[in-house]
């Protein structure tokens, strides 16, 4: 069912534009033989009115809503392995923790690639996130996010105003992240999800200053 899931939300993000900032999946591993379908979106928020509405009129560094979606499976308690598909494009990743999944403090690093569709072009994800459970449901986390590979925020218009990939340039891109992850009480209802998640992204590089407001959906 889980696989059904991820082939159909990963078919949606492809198709809808969107940059991503952040990670939506906190800093612990899965633990063996788990496995999660997590879909996600980001809002952009200025910082100031100037600098939203600026953005809209010149069309540079205009952050759109990101939306994206990640399959892992735990291939040990402390190596995830899956599939992520977000900006234009879709790809493997692999998280790899310090500590088992059963600590209360978490440290993991991640990494992907990820085939930008419509540029033909190869881009790649990295990050380090660091965690901590409170409780037995409540894991905060932080962490760095990056990458380099397509601007897939300021695609360049060819003489008919539609988007020129072919012109499009490579960049890196960073952010700071800060999250939540809060795990929901098993139920029968196949509808509840596993968890719920909330992070905020600071990127920087951009013209202009902003925040993105992540949600996350975890089954």
């Amino acid at each position: 069912m889980k696989t059904c899931k991820v082939l159909c939300l990963t078919l949606l993000i492809v198709l809808v534009q969107g940059c991503y900032y952040g990670s939506m999946t906190g800093a612990r591993t899965l633990g063996e033989s788990h496995m999660t379908v997590t879909g996600a979106v980001a809002l952009p928020a200025y910082l100031n009115a100037d600098d939203s509405r600026e953005a809209g009129e010149e069309s540079i560094d205009d952050v759109p809503a990101s939306p994206s979606v990640t399959f892992l499976s735990g291939a040990t308690d402390r190596i995830d392995i899956g599939l992520f598909g977000r900006a234009y494009g879709i790809g493997p990743m692999v998280r790899v923790g310090v500590f088992s999944p059963e600590n209360k403090q978490a440290l993991s690093l991640n990494a992907g690639a990820s085939y930008i569709l419509p540029a033909r072009l190869l881009a790649t994800q990295f990050g380090a996130s660091a965690g901590y459970l409170l409780g037995s449901s409540l894991e905060v986390y932080a962490g760095w996010d990056g990458g380099y590979g397509p601007d897939v925020v300021n695609i360049p218009d060819d003489s008919e105003g539609k988007a020129d990939w072919d012109q499009v340039e490579n960049v890196f891109h960073q952010s700071v992240i800060a999250g939540v992850i809060y795990g929901l009480p098993g139920g029968v209802a196949e509808w509840i999800p596993e968890s719920i998640g909330f992070e905020f992204a600071v990127p920087s590089g951009l013209a202009r200053n902003l925040v993105m407001f992540g949600l996350a959906v975890t089954y």
